[in-house]
């Protein structure tokens, strides 16, 4: 018989017994944090109507869905995106909810996105989405939930970098470009490729101050201090002042709480997710150097169901998360005493009062389906089993210990 040549789709990836502990450990301390501060869990399924997805999603990031048409004909998509599907949640069944409305999830998404998970075409999302207030406090709420979450799993060495969409956004919607023209001026701003961008930028008739700004913004970065003085000596408009002082008000409130050290400004911060519209921002870790959370405000989202209320959130990449904990070395398993009991088919009651007594404990507990004597002991070296303990015929114990058990940190 000639053997199965079984390989996955390109994209996707099993995960074995450690890499599905670390994640489990990793998404129920997530959660718990997100519960701390108040945020309800919700699903949405994993298969959506194409057409949920606004046009100028659709214009960006359709060659990125995987698409399939059902028994009717129509056509659906795996789940690419977790914040559009809780927003039509949101308008359609919560929308008499109290708010502010705040709401977490752990959920797979289904996308191709280099940016946020590499290779990956199937990856974990676990994030925030609060909505129904307008003011630049909801912003900083999320911004201090992504930093807490992060240090509550231990990582160090990391960075949220705080960017203003809105600025960006006013200053390019004056220039009156073309769809694949606007597309190919974000994408100069996203990759910081400032030669290409300054040729675009004056090579269109624009007011003189306005070219200025929208030349230097993108390439301005750094402590929000020095951000903010550079800020002051350029020409703003009075339109733009109010997004500015938005961001300043975000940094400032993110400084009183103590999380200073965690945050930076990069005011040529945008993403490929056209429906924010204000605050944005990434969180990297010098380890790594790949997006670990992004998100921000969209106001106008939910207008596509009809509601208007506003909103902000992010997303944390689950396995970008394992993969820098993995690195700086802070995941470390919880172990767990690990008892075989091997039972002689004659003392059965005493077999089940045992194993409860060891349960009640919190203790791994297994009953031996294997006879062989030399195969219980290869089964408990390979499961790094700490006791066996065998029942004699009147019920007594002995105890065998193979490796001596601390409760805590292995």
């Amino acid at each position: 018989m000639v053997s199965k040549k079984v390989l996955l789709p390109e994209g996707v990836q099993d995960l074995l017994i450690d890499d599905c502990i670390y994640r489990r450990k990793i998404e129920n301390k997530l959660m718990e944090t997100f519960n701390q501060l108040g945020y309800m869990e919700v699903s949405t399924p994993t298969l959506e109507y194409y057409n949920l997805f606004s046009y100028d999603y659709l214009l960006k990031n359709s060659d990125k869905m995987f698409k399939l048409i059902d028994t009717k004909g129509s056509l659906l998509v795996l789940r690419p995106d977790c914040t559009i599907p809780i927003a039509r949640m949101v308008a359609t069944k919560m929308k008499d909810f109290v708010y502010p409305l705040k709401l977490c999830y752990i959920q797979n998404v289904f996308r191709i996105d280099e940016e946020q998970a590499g290779k990956k075409r199937e990856y974990r999302q676990a994030g925030v989405e609060l909505f129904g207030i307008d003011s630049y406090q909801a912003d900083v709420e999320v911004i201090i939930t992504a930093i807490e979450s992060l240090k509550e799993l231990g990582l160090e060495d990391f960075q949220i970098e705080i960017g203003q969409i809105k600025l960006i956004k006013e200053l390019i919607s004056k220039l009156n470009l073309s769809e694949e023209d606007e597309e190919k001026l974000f994408y100069y701003i996203e990759n910081k490729n400032f030669i290409d961008l300054d040729k675009m930028v004056t090579s269109i008739n624009i007011d003189e101050d306005d070219l200025e700004v929208l030349i230097k913004i993108p390439k301005l970065f750094g402590s929000p201090n020095m951000v903010f003085e550079t800020l002051q000596q350029m020409p703003i408009k009075d339109n733009l002042k109010a997004a500015v002082e938005d961001l300043q008000n975000v940094c400032k409130m993110v400084e009183q709480y103590g999380y200073g050290e965690y945050i930076s400004v990069d005011l040529g911060l945008v993403s490929r997710m056209g429906y924010y519209t204000g605050i944005i921002f990434k969180g990297y870790t010098k380890d790594l150097g790949e997006v670990l959370c992004s998100g921000g405000r969209y106001d106008k989202l939910l207008e596509d169901f009809g509601v208007t209320c506003s909103a902000t959130g992010f997303a944390f990449v689950v396995n970008k998360i394992t993969k820098a904990l993995k690195i700086q070395e802070k995941l470390e398993q919880i172990k767990q005493k690990h008892i075989l009991i091997v039972d002689n088919l004659q003392q059965q009651e005493e077999t089940i009062k045992l194993l409860k007594t060891f349960r009640k404990k919190g203790y791994i507990v297994e009953i031996s389906l294997l006879d062989k004597e030399e195969e219980i002991m290869e089964y408990s070296q390979k499961r790094r089993v700490n006791e066996i303990w065998r029942l004699n015929r009147v019920g007594e114990p002995t105890v065998t210990i193979l490796e001596e058990w601390k409760d805590g940190n292995c």
